[in-house]
């Protein structure tokens, strides 16, 4: 009598992309720029402070509206909080349709599709508001688990998601320590900037 044979299980292959330098403009420091001028103090400081107290926004220990009043020493309301940052989140916060397209096409071709990002609380309510997110298969934000890159324990918790070999996942990210720790995992890792270097590498995936 034959023996059944059981044919391998097929691994999904993952394209892991973060968002903000990748999917949208990195528009920090452009809006820190904005604030000092708004509010007459050097840009430097409020560069500090907001590289002192990102780790928190971004694990979610606190909230968008507490962190940048710690950035600019100074408490807001929460329409002051919408006008002066959220607004200008907003300006630039929008996945260019081209991109949206192609990562569509790739879908269609059996890829998998999943965020890896780093951002606070009121840019993820923005980005899920928008259904930015809404085609991808999985979607992993730090201020909602906690873990941040380049960390591995982020990069763990994903892959344990994703249910797939680590050579199956290519991962997009435009800091190279991001990336460099993610190599370090056994993801094949690509640093890139902006929508025109994005689209040049989609191509090359279809």
């Amino acid at each position: 009598m034959r023996k059944k044979t059981t044919k391998p299980i097929e691994r999904p292959f993952w394209l892991v992309l973060d968002v903000h330098g990748v999917l949208i403009p990195s528009s920090e420091k452009w809006i820190l720029s904005q604030l000092a001028r708004q509010t007459h103090q050097p840009v430097f400081l409020l560069y500090l402070r907001w590289l002192i107290q990102l780790p928190s926004a971004q694990r979610g220990k606190r909230s968008a509206k507490s962190f940048y009043e710690e950035v600019l020493d100074r408490p807001l309301t929460q329409k002051e909080f919408n006008d002066w940052v959220m607004k200008r989140y907003a300006h630039r916060g929008t996945i260019s349709p081209a991109i949206v397209a192609q990562l569509k096409h790739l879908k269609k071709g059996g890829w998998k599709l999943a965020i890896l990002s780093d951002m606070n609380t009121a840019q993820a309510a923005f980005h899920r508001k928008m259904g930015h997110f809404s085609f991808f298969d999985e979607v992993f934000l730090s201020c909602e688990t906690g873990l941040m890159k380049p960390f591995p324990s982020a990069y763990v918790a994903l892959e344990k998601k994703l249910h797939t070999r680590k050579d199956h996942i290519v991962f997009v990210d435009d800091l190279w320590f991001n990336t460099w720790g993610a190599a370090l995992h056994g993801w094949r890792s690509v640093t890139l900037k902006g929508e025109k270097q994005l689209h040049r590498f989609l191509l090359d995936l279809e």
